[in-house]
């Protein structure tokens, strides 16, 4: 209903295309089974969701709208601009859901299905090979994402109880690397904060032990998928390492995000130990600077 008000409250939009939206929505109404839920009801018309590869195991709840986004009954050249499709398109929607910033929700079966919906829908994306056209659609929405307002999960300031974006720019990364290096690195190293696991003592005197105790309790909101969500950091932290071998300056900057946005010693050991395999792949010299990576991380 929101996203047809918006729709219908387009101010250049024509009388015409409203007439014919009313039409389309009086027909819906009609209907005992409403069409996003049974597609025979709208087959004529261009699904968005349906654009992209239909896996076995598709997920149909919905995302910030972004799985069931429908461009309905509307002139196709008003969308289908040159080099664009049906899959650019649900593809674009895909990445502006993926990169929304929202709030944590309380409870441990809404928490898992954020989680299980946003890997559900990377995964779909990863079965489609990435033409010039999806690059470019990738790099625009990377930037818009760095750049935008407290709508984007990467954007500069966050709220503490945001969903943390470490799957989604593990995929973005990935992506992007063999065309963008420099913007895949920024959009990653942006996303490995853990806000939730940083300090909320107010300021003022903290040095009277009883003064901490009465913060200390009430410190960190109930996340049930925390221990996955520091998993999803630190395979992103382990990724960008893996990357950047042999560039010093990208290692050292890639230690010094760890050693920030890190809170877990036993996954920082894990990239302690991860980094020195990779500098000492047997089919190279070892990579010195990977080395005292390894040998940081296992020190702190």
């Amino acid at each position: 209903g929101a996203l047809w008000m918006c729709i219908v409250l387009n101010p250049h939009c024509k009388l015409e295309q409203k007439a014919s939206w009313l039409k389309q929505l009086k027909k819906w109404n009609s209907v005992d089974v409403c069409p996003w839920e049974d597609g025979n009801h709208g087959n004529e018309l261009p699904n968005l969701t349906n654009a992209l590869p239909q896996g076995a195991n598709a997920n149909q709840e919905n995302m910030g709208q972004c799985k069931s986004l429908e461009y309905q009954h509307l002139p196709a050249h008003k969308f289908l601009e040159e080099g664009e499709s049906y899959l650019t398109l649900a593809v674009e929607v895909a990445l502006i859901g993926l990169g929304q910033q929202r709030i944590m929700p309380d409870g441990l079966y809404a928490q898992e299905k954020v989680c299980r919906n946003e890997e559900q829908l990377i995964s779909k994306l990863q079965e489609i090979e990435l033409d010039d056209t999806l690059v470019k659609i990738f790099r625009k929405q990377a930037v818009f994402l760095l750049e935008a307002g407290p709508y984007s999960g990467l954007g500069e300031v966050i709220h503490r109880e945001s969903v943390p974006m470490h799957t989604f720019a593990k995929y973005l990364f990935t992506s992007l690397l063999p065309h963008d290096a420099e913007l895949a690195y920024k959009t990653a190293l942006r996303a490995m904060r853990l806000l939730v696991l940083e300090s909320t003592a107010p300021s003022g005197d903290m040095s009277r032990p009883h003064h901490i105790a009465s913060v200390v309790p009430n410190r960190y909101p109930r996340w049930f998928t925390l221990s996955h969500i520091e998993s999803q950091q630190c395979e992103l932290a382990s990724t960008m390492l893996t990357a950047a071998k042999g560039d010093v300056r990208r290692l050292e900057t890639v230690l010094e995000s760890i050693q920030k946005n890190i809170h877990s010693s036993s996954h920082i050991f894990k990239l302690a130990q991860d980094a020195f395999k990779i500098a000492t792949l047997m089919d190279s010299l070892p990579d010195i600077t990977l080395l005292k990576v390894s040998l940081e991380l296992g020190l702190q």
